[in-house]
């Protein structure tokens, strides 16, 4: 078996975000981790949040 390390990088413009930064993470975690094959394993999925106001 092989090692895969992927990267998402989502960036967004607009209003703030409603979610906390834990809701954020489990958001993308649990739909990211939807689309790996069950027989392998759960998928260590890390989701960083940065907010910035421009």
């Amino acid at each position: 078996m092989e090692e895969q390390i992927i990267t998402v990088r989502i960036r967004t413009a607009g209003e703030p975000c409603e979610l906390s930064d834990e809701q954020i993470r489990s958001w993308y975690a649990s739909r990211i981790a939807a689309l790996f094959d069950p027989r392998n394993g759960t998928p260590e999925i890390t989701v960083e949040v940065e907010r910035k106001t421009v």
